[in-house]
């Protein structure tokens, strides 16, 4: 989202519906020089019946909470409308496989072709008629494979029409769980920086292996990543563990078990999870794996805000220059449906 910003004026948001709220997160440039902050980062929850699994049943009550969740952040649809929106999807409702390029395809030839093939990945006869939205990124920085996505045009359509509802339009649409993965190398390269003394600081200096794992209400998720970016990872969905901690740290070690390089230290995000609930796993999978295991909080690993703040405004995290020029630091989103 950051490479996407424009360069003088609007921010950049990032909305997420999953199974249980919505998450957003808006990021805007500071005068001078160009760096970006946190501007504001909040959360609602959904009643029943507005999701049906992935899909959204109620579109104009989504929008509805959307736009009280701005309210409560102190801004107004209109404040976001020179803003670039990326909406991310759900992992779970997406299919995807990663190929090697095509080689000799000019960029037109090659957008067809990887479309047509990313439409084979769900049901139907892969024409990439209206049942499906594909879309197609590389596969990892500095990596010559692709990576095709696929799902229910639904999954996407519903999405869309919730902004529009709102008075809102995506630019771009993320997959979740590669988003969280830049997020956590973005915070990870930041809190080398800011806070020297956190221990995966540490880790970042010295190379040594790390993991990022994300729990949700349907997989986990474990990515490893070293100074130099990915290294590996793999992902399962979840079947009956139902959220007990015990049994999410078994899933975990199985997870371990299939990498090919071992991390030193896990981080840990578990979606709508509580304080308690969080560090009750994070105990967990630290004795069952006998690893060093945190918690992954990409606003609070940055800096603490003013706790009596409750409003989601940021007290003004500020990730370097460099990032924000969308180099090496920050990967373009390059995803569109």
């Amino acid at each position: 989202m950051a490479a996407m910003l424009p360069r003088k004026t609007g921010g950049g948001c990032g909305i997420h519906f999953d199974a249980r709220g919505m998450q957003f997160v808006r990021v805007t440039r500071m005068a001078p020089g160009g760096r970006l902050r946190v501007d504001a980062y909040g959360s609602a929850v959904f009643e029943d019946g507005m999701l049906n699994g992935a899909q959204i049943a109620k579109p104009e009550a989504v929008a509805r909470r959307l736009e009280e969740m701005l309210e409560r952040l102190g801004m107004r649809v209109d404040d976001l409308q020179d803003d670039t929106i990326v909406l991310a999807l759900p992992s779970y409702g997406l299919k995807t496989q990663v190929i090697d390029r095509p080689p000799d395809l000019p960029p037109r030839a090659l957008r067809a072709w990887c479309e047509r093939r990313a439409a084979m990945l769900v049901p139907g006869d892969g024409g990439g008629d209206s049942r499906s939205r594909v879309g197609v990124t590389w596969a990892d920085p500095g990596s010559h494979r692709l990576r095709l996505y696929a799902c229910e045009a639904a999954l996407v359509d519903d999405r869309l029409a919730v902004l529009e509802l709102a008075g809102l339009r995506a630019h771009a649409i993320d997959a979740a769980h590669k988003a969280a993965h830049r997020a956590f190398r973005w915070a990870m390269r930041e809190v080398r920086v800011l806070a020297p003394h956190e221990p995966w600081a540490a880790a970042e200096r010295s190379g040594i292996p790390v993991a990022l794992v994300q729990i949700d209400a349907h997989d986990i998720d474990l990515a490893v990543f070293d100074a130099r970016g990915y290294v590996a990872d793999v992902r399962e969905r979840l079947n009956g563990t139902d959220g007990h901690p015990e049994a999410l740290a078994s899933a975990v070690r199985d997870l371990l078990d299939k990498l090919s390089v071992a991390p030193l230290t896990l981080y840990v995000v578990a979606q709508q999870a509580t304080a308690s609930e969080l560090a009750a796993i994070c105990e967990s999978v630290g004795a069952v794996c006998a690893i060093a295991v945190h918690p992954f909080d990409p606003f609070g690993s940055v800096g603490p805000r003013d706790p009596s703040d409750r409003s989601g405004r940021s007290a003004g995290w500020a990730p370097s220059s460099n990032s924000a020029e969308g180099g090496e630091a920050v990967e373009a989103v390059g995803l569109r449906f």
